[in-house]
């Protein structure tokens, strides 16, 4: 899927792939995926249960994947052409129903979800099929992964006809099947466009923050004339703007520096290991996060029920922990800053639960401070965004 999604030459790329960057159809191709991930927390926040929260991950490895695969698709290709851009105008409304369904994907909205998530897909195999008709290096490895493509969509299908647990088990195995493609397939052949692959993958991290803003403001909407759901605002927003800061305050330089400077193959595979898989962890952290503080902001002068601290706490403490990784991955740098928020982050679960949501807040903005405080003690005379 994702680096089957490259429909792009295997050759390390021309200077002028190298520099596209993001436009306006990519942009508005991902407006149906701010949605997307939206029905994610709507999903979640009505069941909150381990069950309900296993079915929010599972619905958005799903999204984040079919973003992945059109992510891949348009990385070195500009689909100019009518036919193109009609086949992805076509991809965004069956995205849009997959979205609309996606809080019944597990009830009655279940199969109109999988024919959907199918067409989604489809749409997705015809473009990389028209990109890689001529040419040889690619042609081959894209056609090995159409089978993978397909049957993960296939099986969520099916899952619509059969109960609870089969269901799932049926989505569990989509997903994997899904995501070991790419793995199983190899990505020999596939080329990267380094400035906008690393671009691509920030803004939809600016996605998925501006989702959790949005819960912040619907948790707070039916209360915020009291000081203390104000004051539980400020908080999830520095909280919010602690986890940009841990991603975006020095990376992207650097990060499509070494995109630039590894040869083929290694340049896919860094790709999609520090993208593709490990980008992940960064959305559902913050889809978490989300989920818990719509709950602590509706209910500042309250303990958190354990499920909401969890993801809370939790959500930020996978967000840097998923930081960790991609760095590591990325460049082979341990970030060990990060990974004592993610410490800090979990030892503030059980504050949650037994303490008033609004002390969790402000721990979890201390954690974010003395993480970004750390960063800029370390690159005092380094400005954000531009270094590694």
């Amino acid at each position: 899927m994702s680096d089957g999604a490259a429909a792009v030459s295997g050759e390390q790329g021309s200077d002028t792939a190298a520099e596209r960057s993001v436009g306006t159809l990519e942009l508005f191709f991902d407006l149906v995926f701010v949605y997307a991930m939206s029905q994610v927390t709507i999903l979640m926040l009505a069941d909150i249960s381990w069950v309900g929260f296993g079915r929010g991950l599972l619905t958005l490895a799903a999204v984040w994947w079919a973003w992945v695969c059109y992510a891949w698709l348009t990385n070195s290709s500009d689909h100019a052409g009518p036919g193109h851009r009609l086949l992805i105008f076509l991809a965004m409304a069956a995205m849009l129903v997959v979205a609309v369904a996606l809080p019944q994907a597990f009830g009655a909205g279940a199969l109109v979800f999988g024919l959907a998530f199918l067409a989604v897909r489809l749409i997705h195999v015809a473009l990389l099929v028209l990109d890689v008709r001529s040419d040889a290096d690619v042609g081959a490895p894209a056609l090995r992964l159409i089978p993978t493509l397909l049957t993960g969509p296939v099986l969520l299908v099916a899952a619509a006809f059969v109960d609870t647990p089969l269901r799932e088990l049926l989505w569990i195995a989509a997903g994997v099947i899904d995501f070991s493609g790419p793995v199983l397939v190899g990505t020999a052949g596939w080329g990267v466009a380094p400035a906008y692959f690393v671009e691509r993958h920030g803004l939809i991290i600016i996605i998925a923050l501006g989702e959790a803003i949005v819960e912040v403001g619907a948790g707070a909407q039916d209360s915020l004339g009291r000081p203390s759901v104000v004051t539980a605002v400020v908080l999830a927003v520095l909280t919010a703007a602690g986890l940009w800061w841990s991603y975006f305050g020095y990376l992207r330089g650097g990060a499509e520096r070494r995109l630039r400077g590894a040869g083929n193959p290694e340049r896919a595979r860094l790709a999609r290991d520090s993208y593709s898989y490990l980008h992940l962890p960064l959305v559902a952290g913050v889809v978490f996060f989300a989920l818990g503080v719509h709950e602590a902001v509706a209910e500042v002068a309250e303990p958190l029920p354990l499920l909401p601290a969890v993801a809370l706490a939790g959500g930020v403490a996978l967000f840097f922990v998923g930081d960790v990784a991609y760095r590591w991955r990325d460049h082979h740098q341990l970030a060990t800053g990060r990974l004592l928020a993610a410490v800090g982050a979990i030892a503030l679960i059980p504050v949650a639960v037994f303490a008033p949501a609004l002390a969790a807040l402000a721990g979890l903005t201390l954690v974010c401070l003395l993480q970004t405080s750390w960063d800029l003690w370390r690159h005092p005379a380094i400005g954000p965004v531009d270094s590694s």
